[in-house]
């Protein structure tokens, strides 16, 4: 070995950290599977690759010059390989001493790479190895050091100084070309590099926002040099006659300079509609490379969770038999894929989640037993996809969450007050459980019980963009419910105006846009809602949660105002936006660490046009709105008397078919439209001679004066012609919808295509 390079060995021991890493995870998790003493071929399978794993340790530190840790493998490769040749039992006991002997070839490496001395009595490890390799357990000596802590090491490891700088590598399979089966190899290739590409992807992704805005540069020029030859065109077709008048000489030049003019013109529309779709064949191209660019460095950067996963099983087994309880660890989704920097600053928030359930949520077998519960509690780790999200369900079927223990416990923590502890729900006082510095433990113990904990879940989560959420029934267990971003790369947002300034809103957190009328907006408890699928919710105007302040303007009864709705959770909140813009994907820089952690803001992004916006922190803005709910007024800014004025709009319903008039009238009354009903194209008339209507949704077929006759009647009659109409007939031929579009009709349903809703849309377009 010292024959090598110092270079390569540098790069050597880098590459062997990682390894080593790989090799000890893959242990930890074999084993815990082993001590549940699995029969037959699933058994020996298991032996065979722990074995396999040692092995492999034992020879890669021999190459890397890890001594102690080619020894610490030696010694674990004998007792797997007696176990392996049914010489001994692994119980659990002798597992203690092979997890004992794992954890400390991580300590050696991390010591070794921290230029530190690890503080292991190997000597000590050795020879209980030695007993457990002829079935017997031998007790610690009484200067040994106590067993390193089993908390799983970071995804990927970390580095430290000289050889120790070691960036955090990924494998990148490819496939292998020639005869046979198709042979996969991989490569490591430093996740600084990856991250470093994805980077430039999204530099990448803002030129193309900026190729998309000079695009519609150019297709403004082009409509504005067609515009201006259009009226030329009628100028020239108006005043043509001078170009032969002999009684205008003086003027023949410029007006033959105007002819010319013209031709030049027309060449100009020409070139700038070949610059507009060549500009626009290169914009596509450009948006389909950067997009499979994009795509493919974040495949290369996910991870399956099964990389986080695989380190619990052997976190809970330890927790477990330090609490003296039973517990079972299922894990489903390990192969839901993650981004590599989500999946390491989730690690955390799991493992505090874990250590909760095993202290706080499991019982003893002898307490499970007594509820009539099976001894052994279950613990079950679940991650799905959901749209642009991973959930990650942590539940257990343990004792639940006392809520009026958590309320005591916040009361005396003054985290509430009296009053608070009386008035709040069970769901808000389940919240509780995430405020530092609350525990509902009588004992401090090193699991759990100080208070920390539950808050940095909800802050790291909350960190990436995601939210945390608690559901949980006492004497039946709780369940950890975790939403997070598929990738922080790139971001999809909804581009929203707020007075004069454009802000951006991940769409992973928007519910529904749509429109509503002062009339839609109803009081709830003192404060300001609408209601959506039967469920009210909190009405507020974003510029005053970001305290932009707005102009004291009226708002009038029939005006329509865009709300966009938001969720975390289980929380909805109704913003008022002055416009909607529209979405584009972003690249979401942060403000830097002086603005780290300004409140409703995530970051920064940049539009096609080169102007930079705020990107919002939809978490804070939920939480601000409920904190003001109540203290703005929509409704205030109405004139209360106009709205008694403006009666409901009241649409006219012409049909021949008295089963049609009935569905009609009920679809439009339901949705709060005042009704009047006619059955054929006289009585119409006759009523809107009488009556004001907004609105007429007639048939055709009719008797006496059909749905096209009364169209074209009322768009001659100067009281009626501005009344919008839709036709709502069983012709569905070009010839009849041509000839309602000539008659004046404002829409034309087909009866075959036709349902409530198509109507209401029509009728809310129009109206």
């Amino acid at each position: 070995m010292a024959m090598l390079d110092d270079d390569i060995m540098r790069q050597l021991r880098a590459i062997f950290k990682v390894e080593a890493a790989e090799h000890i995870q893959a242990m930890n998790r074999v084993l815990v599977v082993l001590e549940k003493n699995p029969e037959g071929e699933e058994r020996a399978e298991l032996l065979k690759e722990i074995f396999r794993e040692a092995h492999s340790l034992k020879g890669a530190a021999g190459a890397a010059d890890f001594g102690e840790v080619e020894a610490t493998g030696h010694r674990l490769e004998s007792v797997l390989g007696a176990a392996k040749a049914g010489e001994i039992e692994l119980t659990a006991d002798l597992c203690d001493v092979l997890y004992e002997a794992i954890d400390a070839a991580s300590v050696i490496v991390e010591a070794a790479f921290e230029d530190r001395p690890h503080g292991l009595d190997l000597p000590d490890l050795y020879a209980r190895l030695k007993a457990a390799e002829e079935g017997r357990v031998m007790p610690r000596a009484a200067v040994s050091p106590p067993r390193p802590p089993s908390v799983p090491p970071k995804v990927g490891g970390e580095g430290g100084e000289g050889a120790a700088k070691a960036p955090k590598t990924k494998e990148r399979r490819t496939k292998s070309t020639g005869a046979g089966p198709a042979i996969e190899e991989t490569i490591r290739v430093a996740t600084s590099k990856l991250d470093s590409l994805m980077t430039q992807a999204g530099e990448l992704l803002v030129a193309g926002l900026k190729v998309d805005q000079r695009l519609k540069d150019v297709e403004e020029i082009s409509q504005a040099v067609e515009d201006w030859n259009r009226e030329w065109l009628k100028i020239r077709a108006v005043h043509s006659h001078l170009l032969h008048d002999d009684e205008h000489d003086e003027i023949r030049p410029l007006l033959r300079f105007l002819d010319l003019n013209q031709q030049t013109l027309k060449g100009l529309i020409t070139q700038v509609g070949d610059l507009w779709r060549g500009f626009s064949r290169d914009a596509l191209h450009l948006s389909r490379v950067t997009t499979d660019l994009g795509e493919e460095v974040m495949k290369v950067r996910m991870l399956p969770v099964s990389t986080v996963f695989d380190l619990l099983p052997r976190l809970v087994r330890d927790l477990a038999r330090e609490k003296g309880k039973e517990v079972d660890l299922q894990v489903e989704g390990g192969e839901t894929e993650l981004d590599r920097k989500v999946l390491e600053e989730i690690r955390d928030p799991l493992i505090h989640i874990l250590r909760n359930a095993v202290d706080h949520g499991i019982e003893t077998s002898e307490q499970r037993e007594r509820a009539g519960k099976p001894r052994t509690g279950t613990i079950t780790v679940k991650a799905f996809q959901k749209g642009n999200n991973i959930v990650i369900e942590v539940s257990e079927d343990g004792a639940g969450i006392n809520v009026d223990k958590v309320k005591k416990a916040a009361l005396k923590a003054g985290i509430i007050g009296a009053g608070d502890a009386e008035s709040i729900s069970d769901d808000e006082a389940m919240q509780l459980i995430f405020v530092s510095g609350l525990s509902t433990s009588s004992i401090i113990t090193s699991v759990s019980g100080r208070g920390v904990g539950m808050d940095v879940v909800r802050k790291n989560v909350e960190a990436l963009h995601g939210y945390v959420d608690v559901d949980s029934t006492l004497g039946q267990g709780t369940r950890m419910i975790l939403v997070l971003p598929l990738t922080l790369a790139t971001t999809q947002e909804l581009l929203v105006q707020v007075g004069d300034q454009i802000y951006g809103i991940p769409i992973s957190a928007v519910e529904r846009i749509q429109r509503i009328r002062p009339q839609d907006i109803s009081t709830v408890e003192g404060k300001e809602a609408i209601v959506v699928d039967d469920e009210p919710i909190s009405l507020v105007y974003l510029s005053d949660v970001l305290e932009l302040g707005r102009k004291d303007e009226e708002v009038k009864p029939e005006q329509k105002m865009p709300v966009v709705i938001l969720s975390a959770g289980r929380k909805r909140i109704a913003f008022l936006v002055d416009g909607v813009v529209g979405q584009q994907e972003s690249v979401v820089k942060s403000l830097g660490k002086q603005l780290s952690r300004v409140r409703n803001v995530a970051g920064a992004t940049i539009l096609g046009t080169g102007q930079v916006i705020m990107t919002l922190n939809s978490l804070d803005l939920v939480k601000s709105a409920r904190g003001m709910a109540g203290r703005t007024s929509i409704m205030a800014r109405i004139s209360q008397a106009k709205v008694k004025e403006v009666a409901r709009p009241a649409i006219l319903v012409v049909d021949d078919s008295l089963t049609t008039r009935n569905l009609e009238k009920n679809i439009l009354e339901t949705a709060g439209y005042e009704t009047k009903v006619a059955a054929d194209g006289v009585e119409a008339l006759s009523v809107l001679q009488s009556d004001h209507c907004d609105l007429v949704v007639s048939d055709i077929l009719m008797p006496q004066m059909d749905g096209f006759e009364l169209t074209a009647a009322m768009k001659e009659h100067p009281d009626l012609r501005e009344i919008p109409i839709i036709l709502v007939t069983a012709l569905e031929s070009r010839e009849d919808k041509e000839r309602g579009i000539e008659v004046g009709a404002d829409a034309y349903i087909v009866k075959s295509t036709f349902d409530q809703a198509s109507l209401l849309d029509a009728v809310e377009q129009l109206i």
